[in-house]
Parts: structure tokens; sequence; C-alpha cells
């Protein structure tokens, strides 16, 4: 039991990183857009007239951009509408946009039928942001039997959100199962999750591999966690860099070690 109180501390640290992950990627924040689909919804490239007359000619991409331009606006209404036209036409895409909205907006049973309708139409992403969304509800067993299916066909980010409920109910044995299997696919998490776990264990090495791996991916704690690691092993300059990194990302932390560091140095 002598680990125990460390492990708990790991636990915590997971499930406080990957809560955070998800709230930030579910949330359109101030409706600005940022997140209404993965990846985000980027500034639709042709102007907003362009983008009418090619809607009005049924062109369905430019319905779905003046949706994104709707919450680029802060216009809600305008997204909702500008996306149900382009689902009534056949926009699968469109359907996600719509459940990450009607999310937001408080309308389960809306958003509950737009994931159905994006994950049946193999959106990516959509299954997993389904499944998470039904935990969200209450409805664990579906969600975490939608998890399961959408790792299996290969969904990073699922993968590591099995690691994240594994974690949550303390069994660290699946945590590092599915850590690793995102970690190899890809998702930053999942190598930051295995850099904690490496480290808790006193292998440094690993830990410093697996947070590398995260950091090259613009994980902001394994930048910090790197910089913490390398300053342990006297290695400064690699600290004073990754703390900067780090910093940079907002890890108002590490940029507080970083000042400490250069006056100590």
């Amino acid at each position: 039991m002598q680990g125990w109180p460390i492990y708990l501390g790991l636990l915590l640290v997971v499930s406080l990183w990957a809560g955070r992950q998800w709230w930030e990627r579910r949330q359109v924040r101030q409706l600005t857009g940022e997140v209404s689909a993965e990846p985000p919804v980027p500034t639709p490239a042709r102007p907003e007239p362009v983008l009418r007359a090619a809607a009005a000619r049924g062109e369905t991409r430019a319905m779905l951009e003046l949706g994104d331009l709707g919450l680029l606006k802060r216009d809600a209404p305008q997204a909702l509408s500008w996306w149900t036209k382009a689902r009534e036409a056949g926009d699968d895409l469109a359907a996600y946009r719509l459940a990450d909205l009607h999310q937001v907006l408080g309308d389960t049973e809306a958003a509950s039928l737009h994931f159905r309708r994006a994950v049946e139409a193999g959106v990516p992403g959509a299954a997993n942001d389904y499944a998470m969304f039904l935990i969200g509800q209450g409805d664990d067993d579906a969600g975490h039997g939608q998890l399961l299916r959408a790792a299996e066909e290969g969904d990073a980010a699922a993968m590591y959100n099995l690691a994240y409920l594994a974690a949550e109910r303390g069994d660290l044995t699946e945590n590092e199962r599915w850590s690793r299997a995102s970690a190899e696919a890809g998702h930053p998490g999942g190598a930051f999750s295995l850099g904690l776990l490496a480290y808790e264990r006193d292998d440094l090495e690993a830990a410093e591999t697996w947070y590398r791996k995260a950091a090259g991916a613009q994980h902001s704690d394994a930048m910090f966690n790197l910089g913490n690691l390398l300053r342990e092993r006297g290695d400064l300059d690699g600290a004073e860099y990754w703390y900067g990194r780090a910093a940079a990302a907002g890890v108002a932390e590490a940029a507080e070690n970083l000042v400490l560091l250069r006056r100590t140095r």
C-alpha cells in the first residue's frame, strides 16, 4: 500500500487532464466556432455573399461554411439555420456540427438525434463524441459500448477516453493498456499518461521518451513535465527550453519555474 497515494495522485492528474480536454473540445466557447467539430472549424475562405450565392444554387459546402461563419460571428441562429439546410440537403458533417451546437444549447434530444446520424454516416470523430455524450447523460453502458466500437475501428480519441474512464474507476491496468493503444495511434494524451506511469515507476528514460512524444504533439502538460524531468537530471538548458514552450502554451507554473530557473542560473 506504500505506493497507493502516488497512484491516487497519478489518477487525479490523468483524470483532470482528460476531463479538461473533453470539456474544452465539447464547448463552443461563447459561440466563437472554435470547437464545433473535429478538427476545429476553419474560417470560411470565401466571402459571405459568394457563399450565399453558392448556397442558393444548392451547394451544401457553402451552407456548411455559412453556418461556420455564424459561429464565428457568435450568431447561433445563423449557424443552426444553415447547418440544418445543409443536413436536409444531405451533408453528413452538418449533422455532426448540429449535434455539437444542440448539446451546447441544452437540447439533448436533438443532439442525440444528430449524433446518431453522424455516427451512421461514418463522420470521423462522431462515434467517440457520441459515446462521451451518452456517458454525460448517465448512459454509461451504451457510452462504453460505443467507445469500444470506435476504438476497435481505430479511433485514437476513443482509445484515450477508455483509458480515462479506466483511470476514473481505479483500473490502472486498463488505463495503461488503452493509454498505450491511443499513444501508438497518435494521441498525445495517451503518450502523456504513459510518461506519468513511467515516471512513477522511476523509469525516467521511458518517461522522457513518452513526454517528448506528447510534447512534440503540442501537449502543454507534457512540455512542463519534460522540463521538470530535465531539471532533475541537471539538463538546465533543456529544462529552460521546455519550460519556455509550456509557458507559451499557457501553463502558468511553467512560466514561474522558468523565472526561477533563470534566476538560479
